[in-house]
């Protein structure tokens, strides 16, 4: 989706007059006093004003006091960008409405970033994510989006790091989801994540008298004809009673792996049976 272009034209036309406020007041380069000046400059000049920018956030509120013409809107952008994110991050999925980028720091978080001019496949070149960048995320019209600069570093991940970076996005998207806002209407600290987009479900029925009673029968189910029906009748014991722990001890972590290790090894002896 990405943002609409009255929406582009509005972020640009802040962000480069707010980069020509800080950089009048910091001298950081040369010949960039008007929001003009910041269009078609190089991008290491932009990032100097804006590192510097980022040391002086107070510079927000000068310049929306310099600026008495600024709409309520506008003004509430601006003292919104308070809550700048700045760092390195992973762009690790390419959804729909937005990328997904994961802080490459403790703790982590998903962050959904809404692109500016392109697409983030066309800004990164179409690479296969994940790729490891530096940016700034910005809050803008309850979405976030970034400042315009990316910097990419030439790293290459493994199988491993991949399988393992799919499991932390898995994690954290089930547990906290996608941050997809960080302020209001009124450029006011606001949180929201996929997860608060979502029905609520509806609690599920007690399967405990059910599970109890599968425990109860799987026990009885000693004796079989051939191997392979006992191993699948030890598998269905242990399933069950995994089921049965996740029920009525969900904490139990310790002896649900154990449980799970007794499953698996049922499982590994019913496949080598059916070979």
């Amino acid at each position: 989706m990405g943002l609409s272009k009255e929406e582009k034209d509005l972020f640009f036309e802040l962000w480069f007059s707010v980069l020509a406020h800080a950089n009048r007041q910091l001298r950081v380069v040369p010949g960039i006093t008007q929001p003009k000046d910041v269009i078609d400059k190089p991008k290491e000049n932009l990032a100097k004003i804006r590192d510097a920018l980022l040391e002086h956030p107070k510079l927000l509120e000068s310049f929306v006091s310099e600026n008495p013409k600024l709409t309520p809107e506008q003004q509430a952008i601006v003292l919104g960008w308070r809550g700048w994110i700045p760092g390195e991050f992973l762009v690790i999925r390419s959804l729909k409405p937005y990328a997904v980028l994961m802080t490459t720091k403790e703790p982590a978080h998903l962050y959904g970033v809404v692109p500016l001019r392109s697409s983030f496949e066309e800004v990164l070149g179409w690479r296969p994510v994940p790729i490891w960048i530096k940016t700034l995320l910005l809050p803008f019209r309850e979405q976030i989006t970034y400042d315009g600069l990316i910097m990419t570093y030439s790293v290459h991940f493994g199988p491993g790091i991949r399988s393992s970076l799919n499991e932390s996005y898995n994690k954290l998207k089930e547990h906290e989801g996608i941050i997809e806002q960080l302020t209001d209407s009124s450029g006011q600290p606001q949180m929201r994540t996929s997860l608060d987009r979502q029905k609520p479900r509806k609690p599920a029925p007690d399967w405990r008298p059910v599970v109890a009673e599968i425990v109860a029968q799987a026990e009885k189910m000693r004796q079989a004809d051939t191997k392979a029906q006992s191993a699948a009748f030890g598998l269905l014991r242990a399933a069950a009673v995994l089921a049965q722990s996740t029920l009525t001890e969900p904490s139990a972590r310790e002896e649900q792996f154990k449980i799970l290790r007794q499953a698996d090894n049922a499982l590994i002896r019913l496949e080598k049976l059916l070979r």
